[in-house]
This record gives C-alpha cells, sequence and structure tokens, in this order.
C-alpha cells in the first residue's frame, strides 16, 4: 500500500470516535486529506487533529467507495458573444463503473487499475495525478 499523500481519500477506523460537520450524509466515512503535519493529519469535515493510527485506505469494492465519483477536469467551449455558456451535468457514477469509459493505450481505465494491482482509492488518486495531472476523484457529500 502506498503511503498517504495531501488530497488522498480516507476514513475513520472509529467513526463515532470523531465530530464532523457535514451537512449531509452525515455517516459517510471518507474525508479528503487536507494537511499532513509531523505525524498528524487534518481532513476534511473535521476540525480534530487525528494521527496516522486513527485513519484506513478506502478499499475499491463498489461498497466503501461507492459514493467516490470521476469528474474530470474537460477543455472549455468556445463561446461566440450573447451566446448561452454551455450546460455542463456532473455524472455522479459510481468511479470504478465510469471507468469503463475512458480510454489510454487502447485499454479502459478499469482495466489499467486492475492490472496495476491497485487495491485502494487512495492509489487510483495517486496513479491519476502521477500519470495525467488528474485530480478528478471526487466525495459526493458536502
Amino acid at each position: 500500500m502506498e503511503d498517504f499523500r495531501k488530497g488522498d481519500f480516507v476514513r475513520l477506523k472509529d467513526f463515532t470516535n470523531w465530530k464532523t460537520d457535514r451537512l449531509i450524509d452525515k455517516d459517510l466515512n471518507a474525508f479528503k486529506i487536507v494537511s499532513i503535519d509531523n505525524g498528524n493529519i487534518l481532513i476534511s469535515n473535521c476540525k480534530d487533529n487525528i494521527s496516522f493510527a486513527d485513519i484506513e485506505p478506502i478499499p475499491i469494492n463498489g461498497k466503501d467507495d461507492l459514493y467516490i465519483y470521476y469528474d474530470p477536469i474537460t477543455c472549455a467551449s468556445i463561446v461566440s458573444p450573447n451566446d448561452p455558456a454551455p450546460i455542463r451535468n456532473t455524472d455522479y457514477t459510481y468511479f470504478f463503473e465510469s471507468f469503463k469509459r475512458c480510454m489510454y493505450n487502447n485499454k479502459n481505465f478499469q482495466e489499467i487499475i486492475t492490472d496495476l494491482g491497485l487495491r485502494y482509492v487512495h492509489e487510483v488518486q495517486h496513479f491519476l495525478d502521477d500519470k495525467f495531472h488528474n485530480k478528478g476523484l471526487k466525495i459526493n457529500a458536502v
């Protein structure tokens, strides 16, 4: 398993020990690492500093990671003066399912992730960032 980085998605080992300030999906155990400092981390939607011992990776299994979706940056459209801006709808489909539609070197992302043996969401985040400078995975919660 790869080490955690700023921006990685993790979950709390004992979710009941921490107070979170989400407005929606308060019971969703998935957080983004905001900062890492001297063995303590700060995660989104939680004001407490948390140690590495209190977090764990989110496995790719269609259950624990079901609320994660893929929303890559797309090229901007050219809009002429007085034309309406194009409507963009976010696709909240489970990321591993949507990876079937993303191709690279004649393989879809799902096949690549499987071939690489990646088992955790943060490893997929590292792959996307290192290979494509892409931070397209997002958590469907506020």
